[in-house]
């Protein structure tokens, strides 16, 4: 029997080795190791890299997919439909991570790293697994091991910051979710990661890594003490070189070191005990130079070399220190070095679907399917469980740079799809494209599908492509074509709807009509046991099976252009293909005589077939053809309607802006002739002539018509995208939509927000703002309270609450501000008016519900002016006459709308 251990298929009792060998073969003939190539290009690390390579060896050394019985390959390959569809949550998930990082608001100090930088720090992750051993054993860690622990740790921190920012904004996504739970085993340590972080560079004075200064202040003071001291002797060596009675006895004027000490170059033939360098000899060259260590030098370089000395014990203090850390987290470190590598593959599988566009297929769990007759077969309902891969592409060929004609595939379970057509017309890429979209499947990568595809997650794909035959092994073509229709037919007894049949030129190598009855014979048994089959060929009475068994068999063809002598690899589903021996022959140039000796010694009958299947095929590739013109012209017709729209919306924009213009300046100039007409009445007024009240007041009206027809003709404003959020809290990031600015919420006064942008504070209507991101604060324990009533009101509902109860029969006095009271005392009546217009213009932009008009009493000329005033006025939902409070009849209170 079969039992299924991850992706391999191992036989208990019935041969082995022959299951085993099928796998293989099926991993050769479909490029499952060119494939791999792909992936291993898109790897980040070294140990990843490793462990692809160990696996691809594994396969070529002739072993199935795993280094081991039970291990879990690090390029994985399930048949489990579960873990498969968690693998492809996977890249789901990673893609969301990075989407969100790069598509983070500007100005989001949250904001994570990108997915470049996660890929950039994972290219740094290397191997420490030794490294961590030797901690845990108390040996010393050199800076590069150490490094090397430092950036394991950046780039988990960077893939924890990836995953935490895109977890807040996309908690409910299922690949948020899913490698959430990879993410979540790394362990960040960010105390030990900021220590490495802080006492190790990458590059130190000789271009490795080394401990720095400030790892102690010890080290510091230690390596400083070094630097002055040999600073010292530098100034000293560089006096002596000025000496005249040591200049003449060196061999050139320069200094050097030996074994960490200052000597001089000194002529062989000018040094002597008593002479004017004497010292001791540390070395001497071939041409009779002597480096000689001056006596003078001797202290000073003894002490230097003790500092030197003490600089080393406190490195190595630091070295201690870091190393015990490493030892006490060795597990934690032995975790993140698995998982990151783990994340790498999700990386490289994702970067790989998107070299091939792919799109997440739907994976199903195969299933038998079960026959009706005829009669039922026309009522029975489309089978959801068939495999559909809708305009799918060769990933390889697609990879290599090759223009993919994509094709649809679709397949019932247990069916058996025949592909004929002429040679070098695509049918063994069909085939081929078919069992490496299974593989594909089954390790997570995304399908080079047009759309999304339906895919049984097969068990077992037993695969014949290609010529294996084999000296050494005593197998001739044919005999190995058989060996593997046997490892077929064993599959299919045990595990029939698990079971992917892929044979390319089924029973060939021996005698034509035995091998296509075998061929046939072969066929029905494997769809009888219900294995799911596709076989290319060029007999013709595997292209009858159709017609007799139409619930199991269905044709494709594959299209050739005879006058071009072009394969068109066209897949065209329900329909034979033509070989088209002869009229191949006859463009490639075949002489005549042996062309109608050919055709001489076909039956008419067959030849008649044949041609009408070509002629038929014709037909639907012309079909095929004007279908793709007009989907084009479609789109481009589309494309044209969208440019139109985007041309009549820009103008309307700019005619929109024009008109603004226009209203703001006329506007501007309506207020600045009123302005001019008051100015002009008091100095009429001072100069103490008399004035024409009607006129003036014919001038108002006019004023106060041209007042209401720009009101009129004023643009609409834009309505802001979104709606306001229900509530906002203090802390909370929040767009401004009448500024177009981002800012943060700082207090929150009932339906008035204050937002802070920057530098200036601005109090909005809370309808004015639109969330940007949902509130971050810490999580904190809430003591549980007895639930309070829930208001249903709206904002403007409690707004025009608040202001009702300072109207009534029992109004509540307003409490008077600089913002909501304005004092037109002492003016006239035409100022009043242009003051109102003002004060009532800055109160509805501040949302001002409720203001207090202050004209006093006299004659009561000016409330009368008020009042008419008021009454004019749109924006004036009520008025009334003060309060005690509030300045009694010396004032009139108006209710804004």
């Amino acid at each position: 029997m079969f039992v299924e251990t991850g992706c391999n298929v191992a036989v208990i009792g019935h041969n082995p080795p022959m299951a085993e060998a099928s796998q293989h073969a099926a991993l050769h003939h479909l490029g499952w190791l060119l494939l791999c190539e792909q992936l291993a290009g898109h790897l980040q690390t070294p140990m990843a890299k490793a462990a692809l390579e160990r696996e691809q060896l594994a396969v070529w050394e002739g072993g199935v997919w795993g280094l081991a019985s039970g291990d879990t390959p690090a390029f994985e390959r399930t048949t489990k439909v579960g873990r498969a569809r968690e693998l492809l949550r996977e890249l789901d998930g990673l893609e969301r991570m990075y989407a969100r990082a790069a598509n983070a608001p500007h100005g989001d100090d949250e904001a994570p790293r990108t997915a470049r930088s996660f890929a950039s720090a994972l290219a740094e992750v290397t191997e420490i697994d030794q490294a961590i051993s030797h901690a845990r054993a108390g040996s010393l860690l050199n800076p590069t091991v150490l490094l090397g622990v430092s950036r394991q740790l950046r780039a988990v921190a960077i893939a924890v910051e990836l995953c935490v920012y895109a977890q807040e904004h996309e908690p409910e996504h299922p690949g948020v979710r899913t490698i959430a739970k990879v993410v979540d085993q790394l362990l960040p340590l960010r105390s030990l990661a900021e220590d490495l972080r802080r006492a190790i560079a990458p590059a130190g004075p000789g271009g490795e890594p080394w401990v720095v200064d400030h790892a102690s202040p010890e080290l510091h003071r230690a390596r400083t003490r070094v630097r002055s001291l040999r600073q010292a002797i530098v100034r000293r060596a560089e006096k002596m070189l000025r000496t005249p009675t040591i200049a003449e006895c060196l061999q050139d004027r320069y200094w050097t070191e030996r074994e960490g000490r200052m000597v001089l170059p000194v002529r062989s033939d000018a040094y002597s005990k008593g002479g004017a360098v004497a010292g001791i000899i540390h070395s001497s060259s071939g041409r009779g130079t002597l480096f000689v260590e001056p006596a003078a030098l001797v202290e000073d370089n003894n002490s230097l070399r003790a500092a030197q000395a003490e600089a080393k014990r406190e490195e190595r203090k630091v070295l201690e220190q870091l190393t015990s850390r490493v030892g006490e987290h060795a597990e934690a470190l032995e975790v993140n070095q698995r998982i990151l590598v783990q994340l790498d593959f999700v990386h490289a599988r994702l970067k790989l679907s998107d070299s091939i566009e792919g799109v997440a297929p739907r994976l199903l769990k195969p299933k038998r399917r079960k026959l009706a007759s005829d009669e039922q077969a026309e009522n029975e309902p489309a089978d959801d469980r068939r495999l559909v891969l809708p305009g799918v592409r060769h990933p390889l060929m697609l990879l290599s740079g090759v223009d993919v004609v994509p094709n649809d595939v679709s397949l019932h379970p247990g069916q058996a799809l025949i592909i004929s057509g002429p040679n070098a017309g695509g049918k063994t890429v069909s085939l081929k494209t078919l069992g490496l979209c299974v593989l594909m499947a089954q390790a997570g990568v995304r399908l080079p599908t047009k759309g999304r595809a339906t895919l049984p997650l097969y068990r077992h794909v037993v695969t014949d492509v290609g010529d294996d035959q084999s000296i050494s092994k005593n197998l001739s073509t044919f005999s190995a074509h058989i060996r593997h229709v046997q490892d077929a037919l064993k599959s299919a007894a045990q595990d029939p709807a698990g079971t992917l049949v892929l044979l390319d030129e089924i029973a060939v190598g021996t005698e034509p009509i035995q091998g296509a009855a075998l061929a046939e014979s072969v066929l029905i048994h494997l769809v009888d046991r219900g294995a799911t089959v596709v076989c290319t060929t060029h007999y013709e009475r595997l292209k009858l099976l159709a017609a007799d068994r139409p619930q199991q068999f269905a044709n494709a063809a594959v299209g050739f252009d005879i006058d071009r002598m072009e394969p068109t690899f066209r897949l065209t589903l329900g329909l034979p293909g033509a070989s088209s021996a002869l009229a191949v022959a006859k463009r490639l140039g075949l002489p005549t005589e042996v062309l109608d000796d050919a055709e001489a010694r076909v039956a008419q009958g067959t030849l008649r077939v044949d041609t009408l299947m070509r002629e038929l095929q014709d037909a639907r590739e012309k079909l095929m053809t004007t279908r793709e013109k007009l989907e084009a012209d479609r789109a481009e017709l589309k494309r044209r309607i969208a440019s139109v729209q985007a041309r009549e919306t820009a103008a309307l924009n700019k005619a929109r802006s024009r008109k603004q213009k226009a209203y703001d300046e006329a506007v501007s100039e309506l207020h600045g002739l009123r302005g001019e007409l008051s100015r002009q009445r008091k100095a009429l007024r001072k100069r103490g002539e008399n004035l024409d009240k009607q006129a003036i007041d014919e001038v108002a009206d006019t004023l106060r018509r041209a007042k209401s027809d720009l009101a009129e003709a004023r643009e609409p404003a834009k309505k802001a995208p979104g709606k306001p959020p229900p509530k906002v809290v203090v802390g909370e990031r929040v767009h401004v939509t009448t500024i177009d600015a981002a800012g943060e919420v700082v207090e929150v006064k009932r339906d008035k927000v204050v937002v802070s942008l920057g530098t200036v504070r601005t109090t909005v209507p809370l309808s004015a703002l639109r969330s940007l991101a949902q509130q971050r604060a810490p999580k904190t324990k809430v003591k549980s309270t007895k639930a309070q009533p829930i208001h249903t009101w709206s904002v403007k509902k409690a707004a025009d609450r608040a202001a009702a109860e300072h109207f009534g029969d029992a109004p509540k006095p307003v409490g008077k501000s600089i913002d909501n009271c304005v004092d037109v005392r002492g003016q006239r009546a035409d100022e009043v008016e242009l003051t109102l217009d003002k004060f009532l213009s800055v109160a509805l932009q501040r949302d001002q519900d409720v203001v207090v008009i202050a004209h006093g009493y006299g004659s009561g000329a000016l409330r009368t002016v008020v009042r008419k005033y008021l009454k004019r006025q749109d924006c004036v939902r009520e008025f009334r006459e003060g309060l005690a409070k509030e300045g009694g009849n010396g004032c009139t209170v108006a209710w804004l709308q």
